[in-house]
């Protein structure tokens, strides 16, 4: 929903209209002289990246990493 305020409104009113901005329903267009000359408008949430839980957070790693095992894999 979009309300328009003059600037003394939006000065008596601030903390409010940024309760009613962050909830996402309401922006405000604030109006000085009758033309517009600013916008209070929500800003899209992005998604925060969390660990994946339930994963557990150590890599087991079986065997050796630094051992040569090309003859392994050379023709059998």
């Amino acid at each position: 929903m979009q309300t328009i305020m003059n600037v003394n409104e939006a000065k008596a009113n601030f903390f409010g209209m940024l309760s009613e901005v962050e909830s996402g329903l309401v922006s405000f267009t604030i109006m000085r002289y009758g033309r517009p000359i600013a916008k209070l408008v929500p800003i899209k949430r992005t998604r925060k990246i969390r660990p994946l839980s339930g994963y557990g957070t150590k890599i087991v790693i079986k065997g050796d990493l630094f051992s040569d095992d090309s003859a392994l894999w050379e023709n059998a």
